[in-house]
């Protein structure tokens, strides 16, 4: 039993080491097709939402926007977009992914990177920073064909003083799944702190700009699956062609995606666990002054009463 228990082992073993192997493969690409993108939102734009700062509020002000929804003349920034599933092309860019925190938020917001490459993590602000680099799983059963259940922190980073930089590889398995790997950046530091890094092991891969544009150059001629996500519209994909030498132009509007969030959900904290009501007789009705946390104005409806 122990020996078919150790081959089984070593089978998935080599299963596993194979299924890493067989990745991206690098070719010379004749007569490439460029790629040229613009993602819009033509519904009504979402407000834009804010976060209050419970900490640190001398150097980091009280509160900040969200930065979820920046879009200029309906093109929206922070889009990130890539060929899916694509086997061979020209070769992956090794480059640093640069994480910076700036007046206490990640900048930028949302990034991508490439397997063989460094995540560079630096502080320039005069206070501490601690980040943690996340496979962000759970999130994953969305964008994935192989969802797990947990997240994993990969890196777990302090930086104390200005200026102080971090290199980690960007590693294989960042990718998380077949072509595409969704890193979430966090603190326990400083709780609002958020950012994202898409991971690829090929190059056909971008982020929006301002302007809402993308370009992919050097893509082998033939059909694709180019899909599409943003943190507050989600996931979407959509079928291309190229033919050799071509150059592109398409636009991608995100208003059908109906998953926009009209703002940032309130965080609302009790300064206390447990509050003293007195003494309630039947049908009698009371009313309490709670201490909140967040300031802000909203309704509390008590469901259930635990007697002291």
């Amino acid at each position: 039993m122990m020996r078919l228990l150790n081959w089984v082992l070593s089978l998935t073993f080599l299963l596993l080491f194979f299924s890493l192997a067989n990745g991206y493969e690098t070719v010379a690409v004749k007569n490439g097709a460029t790629l040229k993108g613009t993602v819009v939102f033509t519904g009504t734009i979402p407000p834009q939402g804010k976060i209050s700062i419970d900490r640190d509020v001398d150097y980091c002000g009280k509160e900040l926007k969200t930065d979820k929804f920046i879009i200029s003349d309906h093109r929206v920034k922070n889009v990130v977009v890539w060929i899916e599933g694509i086997g061979k092309g020209k070769a992956v860019p090794k480059k640093d992914v640069p994480i910076i925190i700036k007046k206490c938020r990640v900048e930028p917001l949302v990034n991508i990177g490439f397997v063989g490459g460094n995540f560079l993590l630096r502080n320039d602000d005069d206070i501490l920073h601690t980040l943690q680099l996340k496979l962000w799983l759970e999130y994953q059963r969305h964008v994935s064909a192989r969802p797990l259940k947990y997240g994993a922190t990969i890196y777990n980073v302090a930086l104390p003083v200005k200026g102080l930089e971090v290199r980690k590889p960007i590693k294989r398995y960042h990718r998380f799944s077949k072509d595409t790997g969704v890193i979430r950046i966090t603190s326990n530091t400083h709780t609002w702190i958020r950012g994202y890094i898409f991971v690829f092991d090929h190059p056909y891969a971008a982020v929006t700009d301002e302007k809402g544009t993308f370009v992919i150059t050097d893509l082998p001629p033939g059909e694709y699956t180019l899909k599409i996500w943003h943190e507050g519209f989600g996931l979407k994909e959509k079928r291309i062609s190229v033919k050799p030498g071509e150059t592109k132009e398409i636009e991608i509007d995100l208003k059908d995606l109906k998953k926009a969030e009209t703002a940032a959900s309130p965080s609302v904290r009790f300064l206390a666990t447990r509050y003293d009501f007195g003494t309630i007789k039947k049908g009698e009705s009371v009313t309490h002054e709670f201490a909140l946390l967040n300031k802000g104005k909203g309704t509390l409806r008590i469901v259930e009463l635990i007697p002291a």
